[in-house]
C-alpha cells in the first residue's frame, strides 16, 4: 500500500512539474516583459496599454460561450458538446472582430478578443486530455511570442503595436482549432444532435459562463473604472502591482490547472492542498516585506506601487484557498456555487472601486481587491460543508 501511494505521489509531482515548467517559465517570461515595458514607458502609457487589454479581455469573456473550465471538464469526459461550444465561440469572436474594426476602428483589440478565444480552447484541450507537455510547450511559446511581437510592435507603432503583438501571440493554437472545427458537419441531423447536447448540458454551461462573466468583471472592472475616477497614471501603478501579484499567485495557478482534470476523477490530494495553502502564507510575506524593497530600484517612476502591493499581497492566501473549492465544484459540474461567489466578488469590487477608490485612491483600490477575494473564501467553505452534509 505504501509503495502504491508513493507511486501516486511521484506521478502527481511529475504532472505538476510538467505544468509548472510551462506556467513558471511562461509567467517568468511574461513578468520580465511587463517589468521591462514598465521601465521604458511612463505610468500613463503603461496604464493605457492595460486599459485596452482590459477591454479586450472582458469582451472575450462575454464572447467565449464555452469557458476554459467547461472545455477542460467536458474534454476530460469526452463529451461531444465541446465541438458545438467551440464553433459558437469562434464565430462569435469573428463577429466581434468585425465590429471592432468597422465600428470602433480597434482592429488590434478585435484580434486580441479572437486570439484569447482560440488560446483558451487550446490550453483547455491539453489540460482536459492531460497532455501536460503540450500545455507547457504552447504556454512558453505564446509568452515568448508576446515578448517578440509586442516589443517589435512598440518600436514601430507605439502603444497600438503592443496590443497587436500580444493579440497575434494568442494565435498559436489556430491550427489545432481549425483541425477540430473540420469535424463539425453542417447537415441537419448533426445540427439537431448538437442542439440537443446543448440543452442537456445547459445548466453547467450557463452557470459556468455567468460565473466567468462575474470573474471577468472582478478581474477587469477595477482597471476600467480607475481611468475615469483616478486617471491613467494610477492605473499604470495598479497594473504593475497586479503583475507582481500574478508572480506571487503563479504556484496556486499551476496547482489549479493540475487539479481540475484530476478532480473529475475524484482525485484531490489532501497533502498537496495543505502544502499549497501553507506556501501561500510565505508568498504573502514576500509581497509585504521583500517586494517593496526591490520596487524603488527598478521602477522609480511608479511611486504608488509599494503601498498597493503590500496591501494586495494579503489576497494571495484567499485566492489560493478559493481555487481548491472551485476545482471541487467544477469537477462535479456544479457551476452555481462558483457563480454566486463570482457575483459576490464582482459586486464588492465594483462598489469598493467607486467608494474606497474615490476616498483613498490607490490604497482604496488595493483594500477593495483584498476584501473581494477574502469575502468569497468563507462563502465557499460554508457551501462546501453544506453540500457535504447533504450527501
Amino acid at each position: 500500500m505504501a509503495v502504491y501511494q508513493k507511486k501516486i505521489l511521484l506521478k502527481i509531482l511529475k504532472d505538476i512539474s510538467t505544468i509548472g515548467i510551462g506556467d513558471i517559465v511562461g509567467s517568468g517570461v511574461a513578468a520580465l516583459f511587463w517589468f521591462y515595458l514598465a521601465s521604458i514607458v511612463n505610468p500613463v502609457d503603461y496604464g493605457q496599454i492595460h486599459y485596452l487589454l482590459s477591454i479586450g479581455t472582458l469582451t472575450s469573456t462575454f464572447t467565449l460561450i464555452g469557458t476554459q473550465n467547461v472545455f477542460t471538464v467536458y474534454i476530460a469526459k469526452n463529451k461531444t458538446v465541446v465541438k458545438t461550444l467551440l464553433s459558437v465561440s469562434v464565430f462569435s469572436g469573428i463577429f466581434i472582430l468585425i465590429i471592432c474594426y468597422f465600428v470602433f476602428d480597434l482592429l488590434n483589440v478585435g484580434l486580441l478578443i479572437l486570439g484569447i478565444i482560440l488560446f483558451t480552447y487550446g490550453i483547455s484541450s491539453n489540460l482536459g486530455k492531460k497532455s501536460f507537455k503540450k500545455f507547457s510547450f504552447f504556454t512558453i511559446l505564446q509568452k515568448s511570442l508576446t515578448v517578440v511581437f509586442a516589443l517589435v510592435g512598440y518600436h514601430y507603432f507605439g502603444i497600438d503595436g503592443v496590443i497587436y503583438g500580444i493579440a497575434l501571440s494568442y494565435f498559436v493554437y489556430l491550427k489545432n482549432v481549425i483541425e477540430d472545427l473540420r469535424f463539425n458537419s453542417l447537415n441537419y441531423n448533426e445540427l439537431k444532435f448538437h442542439i440537443c447536447e446543448l440543452k442537456i448540458n445547459k445548466n453547467f454551461i450557463l452557470t459556468n459562463y455567468f460565473w466567468m462573466l462575474t470573474n471577468g468583471v472582478t478581474n477587469q472592472v477595477d482597471k476600467i473604472l480607475i481611468v475615469p475616477i483616478l486617471g491613467l497614471a494610477i492605473l499604470g501603478n495598479y497594473s504593475l502591482a497586479l503583475q507582481l501579484l500574478t508572480v506571487l499567485t503563479a504556484t496556486s495557478g499551476i496547482i489549479f490547472k493540475f487539479l481540475l482534470p484530476h478532480a473529475v476523477d475524484g482525485e484531490i490530494n489532501k497533502k498537496l492542498k495543505q502544502i499549497t495553502i501553507l506556501s501561500s502564507f510565505g508568498l504573502a510575506f514576500l509581497g509585504i516585506v521583500v517586494v517593496p524593497i526591490l520596487i524603488p530600484i527598478f521602477f522609480e517612476k511608479y511611486t504608488n506601487v509599494i503601498d498597493i502591493i503590500q496591501i494586495m499581497s494579503l489576497s494571495v492566501i484567499p485566492i489560493t484557498i478559493n481555487l481548491f473549492y472551485y476545482a471541487k465544484f467544477l469537477a462535479s459540474e456544479n457551476g452555481k456555487v462558483p457563480l454566486y461567489a463570482g457575483i459576490i466578488s464582482s459586486s464588492i469590487m465594483t462598489v469598493g472601486m467607486l467608494s474606497l477608490g474615490s476616498l483613498f485612491e490607490a490604497k482604496g483600490i488595493a483594500i477593495t481587491h483584498v476584501i473581494a477575494y477574502s469575502t468569497v473564501c468563507p462563502f465557499l467553505y460554508y457551501m462546501n460543508k453544506k453540500l457535504e452534509n447533504s450527501h
